[in-house]
């Protein structure tokens, strides 16, 4: 399965400004929870970007590691001083032995995935028995007017249909690689509105905060913005304010791996 491909070494040094905390703290306390519940000592994280998931979950006993792609990235990781193992490398074939971890994770990471359902299967493998692999991450768009990006920025729609799977999808790619046990549980959705120009301090408006901008050619982007502009302006001139809508679920599908029958 092809995926089109982000330059996220050249998004590493700002990428940590997407994270808001009122937004990912229902992930941060869902990784936590489930480290918890399993009693996971060994924990590795698929897609780790800057490591902004493994500070979160740092403690003592724990004895996590971090795979990423982007070198630039794992630059980033590395400054933090995270008590982890940091490894360059691709999801479809994990460098590491069987039946290693307790937990396997990736946030907002799968649909970047080359081949996600060889990543499934090389997650059962590296797992040990009653281990648990977990996704998080946002679902395939319901509609333009979800999110204002949709609506101003060409082709970042399309993309997002082409590159989500539906969950139910993401569910048979469990199933089939002998995962058991399925939960499908929101996680948090995000539902706020920007008011007016108070849409251009949006984080997420920025070219390199999200994938769906980074993928945009930069004249495309300033045609985005310039359509913004234009529109909160002409709110303003006929006395207006405009509304700037995200409404976002995330959701996390884990998958139990069982003794053999």
């Amino acid at each position: 399965m092809n995926r089109i491909q982000v330059d996220y070494d050249g998004l590493a040094v700002d990428y940590d400004r997407r994270f808001v905390f009122s937004q990912d703290a229902d992930t941060g306390q869902n990784l936590q929870h489930l480290v918890g519940q399993l009693h996971a000592q060994r924990i590795l994280e698929a897609g780790c970007g800057t490591g902004h998931w493994l500070e979160r979950l740092s403690a003592p006993g724990l004895d996590l590691f971090g795979l990423d792609l982007s070198s630039g990235m794992l630059a980033q990781a590395q400054r933090k001083i995270i008590p982890a193992h940091f490894v360059q490398g691709t999801a479809r074939q994990l460098p590491f032995r069987e039946e290693k971890f307790d937990l396997v994770y990736c946030v907002n990471a799968l649909h970047h995935f080359a081949d996600p359902t060889v990543f499934i299967g090389e997650a059962h493998r590296i797992l040990a028995v009653g281990g648990l692999l977990a996704i998080i991450g946002g679902s395939k768009p319901r509609s333009r007017s979800d999110w204002y990006i949709y609506q101003y920025f060409k082709g970042c729609y399309e993309l997002d249909e082409q590159r989500f799977p539906a969950w139910s999808e993401v569910s048979g790619w469990f199933e089939g690689n002998g995962f058991t046990d399925l939960k499908l549980i929101d996680v948090a959705v995000i539902n706020e509105s920007k008011l007016g120009r108070e849409v251009f301090k949006d984080p997420f408006l920025e070219k390199h905060a999200c994938s769906q901008l980074a993928l945009l050619p930069q004249e495309s982007y300033q045609e985005g913005l310039l359509k913004i502009e234009k529109d909160v302006s002409k709110a303003e001139t006929d006395g207006r304010i405009l509304a700037f809508r995200t409404w976002i679920s995330i959701k996390m599908l884990s998958g139990m791996k069982n003794y053999p029958v």
